[in-house]
C-alpha cells in the first residue's frame, strides 16, 4: 500500500507542477525523464525536437508553431522530455487531456465521459532513435495516467509504415478496429497534402469500450488499404448533399 501511495503522491506532484524544467526520473543509462513548462528557452527546445515532424510530414513548423504548442502543453497537458547523459533533449511526448477526434467514440458503460490522455505529439531527433527514448517516455506517461485516474491512454499514428506504432503496441496500445476492419481518418497536412492515420488505446478502468464516429474511414485489417471513405453530409439550398472525403 504504501508504495502505492508513494507513487500516486509522485505522479500527482508532476501534474500539478508547472516549473520551468523540471529532472523526474534518473535512468540507469545515464539518461533521464523530466518535464518542461512554457518559457522562451523552451520554446527553442520544443522547435528543434519538431523538426523531425516536418522531416516526416512536410509540415513548416516555426518559431511561432513551437510557441502555439508549448503554450498548449501547459494549459492542457504536459510534455515529457528525455533527455540524453549530456542533458540534451532528445525526444518528447506530448501529451494532452481529454483531446477529441473525429474517427472512434470512446464509451464508458455508466455513460460518464471517458477522462483521457492523448499522445499528441510523440518523436526523437532522427540521430538518437533506436535508443529507447521513445519507450520510456510512454511507460512514463502511462504510469503518470494510471496514478492520476485517467480511465484510457490513447494515440493516433500512421496507417501504413508508422515510426511509432509497434513501439505503442509493445507497451500495450492496442488498434481500435471493429469487424468491419481498422477505424481510420484522413488528416490533412497541408492544403494539398495529407494521409490516413489510425488510432491506438490503452484502457485504464474495465467498463470502457469505443465505437466508429459516423465521420470514420476503414481500412483493411490485413493489406491496410482503405475500404470505405467517409462521407460529409454538407448543407446545399435547404438540402443536403453528399461529398466523398479523401
Amino acid at each position: 500500500m504504501s508504495f502505492t501511495r508513494d507513487k500516486t503522491l509522485f505522479y500527482k506532484t508532476i501534474l500539478l507542477d508547472h516549473s520551468e524544467i523540471k529532472i523526474w526520473k534518473h535512468l540507469k543509462n545515464g539518461c533521464s525523464i523530466g518535464t518542461l513548462g512554457y518559457s522562451e528557452r523552451n520554446i527553442k527546445i520544443l522547435y528543434q525536437l519538431l523538426q523531425s515532424f516536418s522531416e516526416q510530414y512536410g509540415e513548416v513548423i516555426d518559431m511561432d508553431a513551437a510557441r502555439e504548442e508549448l503554450k498548449y502543453y501547459q494549459d492542457h497537458g504536459k510534455l515529457f522530455i528525455y533527455f540524453d547523459e549530456n542533458g540534451k533533449a532528445i525526444s518528447m511526448n506530448g501529451v494532452s487531456y481529454d483531446e477529441d477526434n473525429i474517427s472512434v467514440q470512446f464509451l464508458a458503460e455508466d455513460k460518464r465521459k471517458p477522462h483521457s490522455l492523448y499522445f499528441y505529439g510523440l518523436s526523437t531527433l532522427p540521430k538518437y532513435r533506436g535508443r529507447g527514448a521513445c519507450r520510456n517516455l510512454i511507460h512514463f506517461a502511462i504510469e503518470y495516467a494510471y496514478y492520476n485516474q485517467f480511465d484510457f491512454i490513447y494515440a493516433r499514428t500512421d496507417l501504413v509504415n508508422s515510426n511509432s506504432e509497434w513501439i505503442m503496441q509493445n507497451a500495450g496500445l492496442e488498434v481500435c478496429e471493429n469487424d468491419d476492419g481498422i477505424i481510420a481518418e484522413w488528416v490533412p497536412v497541408t492544403d494539398n497534402v495529407g494521409d490516413y492515420r489510425l488510432h491506438m488505446w490503452l484502457p485504464l478502468k474495465d467498463d470502457l469500450y469505443f465505437e466508429e464516429k459516423e465521420g470514420a474511414a476503414i481500412a483493411d485489417s490485413n493489406t491496410r488499404e482503405i475500404k470505405h471513405k467517409y462521407v460529409k453530409k454538407l448543407n446545399y439550398n435547404g438540402g443536403y448533399y453528399e461529398k466523398v472525403c479523401c
